[in-house]
């Protein structure tokens, strides 16, 4: 999940206007990740086994997108999609071997705006597919409700970071850098969370460049299906056994009473239950949930922040996928995760 953010905040310095005449949007997306942190190895099916260390090249494309189908909007959603192949190198076990993975990454995002200002939903799915199987794939899908509606700003000053006309560099926090090249496009280097000996060095974390294209009277964003709509699963009990699929985003929220008052939604069901549980859920001074801010906000990401709600957080685990969702005082959904 923390890779894919990366990925897609390298896009989203977005639509620069050149001149009066020229918008540019981004293209391309190519370059290497070193999985330097135990998160970064386990967001591509890389467990306990493998060694730090593995380098993930990337090249990716860029895609306006619109999608159709959603039963719940007031506007037609729009976003970007990117999607393309990505290569891990230097995989190394506890025996010295080496090894290599070869798949494809999709990352969707798609947002409804109300207004022009306004954002009333967010849609964020990560698909990865490893060849040679299925053990290593993942997919993930977030489903969040803005109520009210949040206000999107743009080209707000952030006083995270030290802006120049060239560069944008992080004061506090993994080291992040994005510098604009001769060609309009960008160059971003940094580091991941907790990521040691990277700061400013020669061989950073993460090193990618954003390529820029420029937007014409004909380019026109593509029509993808809608993602999967979330229905809510009712007459549940809580189980014995505590749900594990969707247990380190439950650490996001200041969980307190255990609770039978289940409030998930997801999208079917997907199997036998093997767990469910629900926690009561407060809110403190530090409200914000803002995952990776820094990255998504060095890149000027249109939306990088949930607000937290009071109310319940459930969670449910099938056979071979999960689901979570935190519902408000009112028990309407505000964000609801899909895990397979």
């Amino acid at each position: 999940m923390v890779l894919a953010i990366v990925i897609f905040a390298s896009t989203s310095i977005g639509i620069v206007p050149e001149n009066e005449e020229d918008i540019l949007e981004t293209e391309q997306i190519f370059g290497t990740v070193t999985l330097s942190t135990r998160t970064a190895m386990n967001s591509l099916g890389l467990d306990e086994n493998t060694n730090l260390g593995a380098i993930a090249t990337i090249d990716l494309v860029v895609t306006s997108v619109i999608s159709e189908g959603c039963k719940t909007c007031e506007n037609i959603p729009s976003g970007l999609q990117i999607e393309g192949f990505v290569e891990i190198k230097n995989i190394r076990n506890q025996m010295g071997g080496l090894g290599r993975i070869e798949g494809t990454l999709s990352i969707t995002y798609l947002k409804e705006n109300i207004d022009n200002d306004f954002i009333s939903k967010e849609w964020f799915e990560i698909d990865w597919n490893a060849s040679g199987g299925t053990e290593s794939d993942t997919f993930t899908q977030f489903t969040i409700i803005h109520d009210p509606p949040k206000w999107e700003l743009e080209n707000r000053y952030d006083a995270g970071f030290v802006i120049t006309d060239e560069s944008k560099e992080s004061r506090t926090g993994p080291w992040l850098l994005a510098k604009s090249l001769l060609d309009k496009s960008i160059n971003v280097q940094g580091c991941f969370p907790d990521s040691f000996s990277c700061e400013k060095s020669l061989n950073p974390d993460i090193n990618l460049t954003s390529v820029k294209k420029v937007v014409t009277s004909s380019t026109s964003p593509i029509i993808i299906t809608h993602p999967n709509e979330l229905i809510q699963i009712n007459d549940l009990e809580s189980s014995i056994k505590l749900p594990s699929l969707t247990n380190n985003l439950r650490e996001l929220f200041e969980i307190k009473n255990e609770t039978n008052n289940h409030n998930i939604w997801c999208n079917e069901y997907e199997g036998d239950i093997l767990a469910v549980k629900s926690w009561d859920v407060g809110v403190s001074n530090n409200n914000i949930i803002a995952p990776m801010s820094l990255w998504l906000g060095i890149l000027n990401l249109p939306s990088s922040t949930f607000i937290q709600t009071s109310g319940t957080w459930s969670e449910i685990d099938f056979d071979n996928s999960g689901c979570a969702s935190l519902s408000d005082n009112k028990q309407n959904m505000r964000l609801g995760i899909i895990i397979k």
